[in-house]
């Protein structure tokens, strides 16, 4: 009994580190007050500011649309390796497989910083592309990973019969292989996307002063003014979007089961 006791008592201390700031932060971004002292009643102003920023929304087009590049282009590249691994019955595509972890492994920063030296002596001007090249380098390892898992209980059996019962390979693929891999696919759009769209440091690295992304614009009000209201409300519609995508995922698996 006591130990369930403590079990209960951790549990919800666990918990309310994790998601107590959250949740404060949240309900300042509708306080009428610009101080976190005091509550002065609800509103939505401090969204309707924010809104009317051409510097948010500028950020934020230019966070979405590499988020969302770097989710495509890492979960195809994550596929076609992952696929071409189990596939292979050579050695030498082991390399391939711990050459996976080494993004994993190795510090953001170290990479963010090696990235950068590469495109600055390769004289790559930086803007978008150096930016989505840095996010694609670093997701590319997430989706291979979470697609391997998925591809790898696919039996090399369901595509033999497909081919037998007089399918192309490209209807294999379509019909057979894509399929059966969705949820891996979707998964794998969904966290790339997410580590995209709120990476700080490989930005700050990659990216140039006159292109600006949401991550880089949030820190840089922190630390200029700290958790203004304004602030509060950009960083709750970062954890709404988070939070949509989750619960998209949860629902699609639950569905699908």
């Amino acid at each position: 009994m006591k130990t369930r006791i403590i079990w209960i008592i951790y549990t919800i201390a666990l918990l309310s580190f994790l998601y107590i700031p959250i949740f404060m932060m949240v309900i300042q971004s509708f306080n009428d007050s610009k101080y976190l002292t005091e509550w002065q009643g609800f509103t939505l102003k401090w969204y309707s500011k924010l809104f009317e920023s051409n510097e948010v929304w500028t950020s934020f087009m230019n966070s979405f649309s590499i988020a969302l590049a770097s989710a495509l282009t890492s979960t195809f590249l994550g596929i076609t390796l992952a696929y071409t691994y189990i596939r292979s019955k050579s050695k030498a595509y082991d390399f391939l497989d711990i050459a996976m972890y080494t993004p994993i492994i190795i510090p953001e920063i170290a990479e963010a910083v090696s990235l950068a030296l590469f495109f600055y002596l390769s004289n790559i001007s930086f803007g978008w592309y150096t930016v989505f090249i840095g996010h694609t380098a670093f997701n590319i390892a997430f989706a291979y990973f979470t697609l391997k898992a998925q591809l790898s209980l696919i039996s090399k059996n369901v595509e033999d019969a497909a081919l037998i019962l007089g399918a192309k390979p490209l209807r294999v693929l379509f019909s057979v292989l894509l399929p059966i891999a969705m949820p891996a696919i979707f998964a794998s759009m969904i966290i790339t996307f997410t580590l995209s769209f709120d990476d700080f440091i490989k930005s700050v690295f990659t990216t140039e002063p006159g292109f600006p992304l949401l991550p880089i614009l949030i820190w840089t009000r922190a630390a200029r003014a700290r958790a203004t209201p304004d602030l509060n409300a950009l960083a709750t519609i970062m954890i709404t979007i988070s939070l949509c995508l989750a619960s998209l995922y949860t629902y699609y698996m639950y569905r699908r089961s």
